[in-house]
């Protein structure tokens, strides 16, 4: 098991990628603080989980808005295990719209769950991997980090922030021996994504089908991807495989930049 013995904390872990990256660390041995807003949701991933690994899987409700909700959980993790080992800063969330009608509550939820949550969710575990000397952390960007997409302008902009943000404190962490890498996954097969197709469907007049055939032309595989095929980049960034990176974006996106 690739993980086995490791602390893991990993948010956004009540669908999508952080469910299939939370049942794939199960499996790998990997002892958990899963954590998501979404309590229903996070309730149906841990049972997802295999029986023997739920005696190393702990869920727990958190707004990473909310830094003293962060903060809790970051400090329980130290508590109970007296380190963290690999973080994995998955949760986040999609708004889409024209810049002209974009509502500010819509914007203000982009910047403050996709910017401030992962500042947040970093900002209180820095200071243990500073102290303990080693370690790995794992944001989520986005192909949208990268390229431009329509209707996407500001989904856009906070994802190439968490882009710089992870590169920069690369740097900053690299003299303690922790690594900071992120995974940018392309269009792949989520609620969030999901959602983000039914509201530019509804917008443009389209039925969801031209919308979702849309998306799954922009890489060249002609697919959206599985959840578990970006948890399996996750894996490998939280794993001793990529000892050599730091300050990389791992880019998942079914060709969609090379176009």
């Amino acid at each position: 098991m690739r993980l086995k013995d490791k602390i893991v904390v990993l948010t956004g872990a009540a669908s999508g990628i952080g469910r299939a990256t939370a049942t794939l660390f199960a499996k790998e041995g990997a002892t958990q603080i899963l954590s998501d807003i979404d309590e229903k949701g996070l309730n149906e991933t841990y049972k997802l989980i295999d029986d023997n690994a739920k005696a190393r899987t702990k869920i727990i409700i958190v707004d990473v808005r909310n830094q003293d909700e962060v903060k809790a959980m970051i400090d329980l993790t130290i508590e109970k295990f007296g380190r963290i080992d690999v973080l994995v800063v998955n949760a986040g969330v999609v708004r889409v719209g024209d810049v002209e009608s974009f509502p500010d509550s819509d914007l203000d939820l982009l910047i403050n769950v996709n910017i401030k949550g992962t500042h947040y969710t970093c900002k209180y575990a820095v200071p243990y991997f500073k102290k303990q000397k080693f370690g790995t952390i794992i944001t989520l960007a986005s192909v949208a980090a990268h390229i431009g997409q329509i209707a996407h302008a500001n989904y856009c902009s906070t994802k190439a922030a968490v882009l710089g943000y992870t590169r920069a404190l690369a740097l900053d962490l690299a003299p303690y021996n922790v690594r900071v890498n992120s995974v940018s996954p392309g269009a792949t097969d989520t609620p969030m994504l999901q959602s983000d197709v039914a509201k530019q469907a509804k917008d443009r007049g389209l039925l969801y089908e031209e919308v979702k055939r849309e998306f799954e032309q922009e890489g060249v595989m002609g697919r959206w991807a599985k959840a578990e095929e970006i948890s399996t980049g996750i894996l490998f960034l939280a794993t001793e495989e990529s000892s050599y990176m730091t300050g990389a974006d791992l880019r998942l996106d079914g060709g969609w930049v090379a176009r």
